[in-house]
């Protein structure tokens, strides 16, 4: 079968691989879409040598070839959204509500990751991680049941409650479905970016308010739409240190920073920590989402109140990954696609 390998920095190929084997309570999955996230990029592009074999791949849906002993949940020629990380729900971190901190939740992955023609699905995310998608939904929208995850749990984390107003920092894909789940919660999102087509997308997509700051200062931009008594609180899918300053700076007594990005070396900035005290603020951060907002995002697909089609800019079968992967790392994509080849979109 064809599937994705990454030989090293920045360096990827289609090859040949065995069709996965499938064991007790496993499924071998048919891949008919994946979606290249972020974290993806992260993998092939990062300086730092990953140690192989590294999976690629967890936005996926796919029809189900066989399944083994013990399955009950389904059969042969279901059509499957699937994620990758289980956590084991018994630990510290899960315990405290940080399920994505989990040991089992970050060694658990999909076999040999989702950019492949066939896609073994252990059992632990066949009990969990893996969801039926109804006749009505499109491969191209269930391939977001990850992603909408993780933007729902980002929301949750930041206690965001109806009414409130949230800055979004960010309008490439995920910024615009965190701006989405603000708004499913009830609250009003202002989605900010430096590019004008992203927050026209971000528009297209029931975002009312949006913000570009080219050229300007951003706090006294933020200002400009804020409440007067300030935001409830920014979730940022972009970090940089001006930004961080600009959203403190608004946010009022009482409000959280949200951290829903890596920010490199573009995150180093002095904190002001006694502002933290004054006014009691709150720093989080959010990774990645559990099996209770993998469900959660698969209701919200399937009513439509989170919608994503405009979303995908460009589609590739396997044998142009490395293709899309560039386009996406270059800003010249909002989200690409990948087939096996022949399976096109549903």
């Amino acid at each position: 079968m064809n599937a994705i390998r990454l030989l090293g920095p920045g360096a990827v190929e289609c090859t040949e691989l065995p069709v996965p084997s499938i064991g007790p309570g496993e499924l071998l999955l048919a891949m008919r879409a994946c979606g290249l996230c972020g974290s993806d990029l992260a993998k092939i592009f990062g300086k730092t040598p990953l140690k192989p074999p590294v999976p690629l791949g967890h936005e996926l849906v796919g029809v189900v070839q066989a399944v083994g002993e013990g399955v009950q949940r389904f059969a042969p020629g279901d059509r499957l959204a699937v994620a990758h990380h289980v956590p084991c729900g018994r630990c510290r971190y899960c315990r405290h509500g940080n399920d994505s901190m989990c040991p089992q939740f970050k060694a658990t992955n999909i076999d040999p990751g989702g950019f492949a023609e066939f896609v073994r699905i252990p059992a632990m995310q066949t009990a969990q991680a893996a969801f039926a998608l109804p006749d009505s939904l499109p491969d191209d929208v269930g391939i977001f049941m990850e992603p909408v995850a993780c933007a729902l749990r980002a929301v949750k984390r930041s206690d965001v409650q109806a009414g409130d107003q949230i800055v979004v920092v960010g309008a490439g894909c995920m910024g615009v479905l965190v701006a989405q789940a603000v708004a499913v919660f009830g609250a009003r999102p202002i989605c900010v970016d430096i590019r004008q087509d992203r927050l026209e997308l971000a528009r297209t997509l029931g975002i009312e308010t949006t913000l570009n700051v080219t050229g300007s200062d951003p706090c006294a931009a933020l200002r400009s739409v804020a409440d007067d008594d300030g935001v409830d609180g920014a979730i940022f899918t972009a970090v940089n240190a001006p930004m961080v300053e600009a959203a403190l700076g608004v946010l009022r007594a009482g409000g959280t920073i949200n951290l829903f990005a890596d920010a490199g070396e573009a995150g180093r900035m002095p904190i002001d920590l006694g502002l933290f005290y004054r006014q009691e603020l709150s720093l989080t951060a959010t990774y990645s989402a559990t099996p209770v907002e993998l469900e959660q995002a698969i209701r919200l697909l399937v009513s439509g109140r989170i919608r994503t089609a405009p979303l995908i800019s460009h589609r590739f079968d396997l044998s142009r990954f490395a293709e899309g992967a560039r386009l996406q790392r270059e800003g010249q994509a909002t989200k690409v696609l990948f087939y096996a080849k022949g399976a096109g979109t549903a």
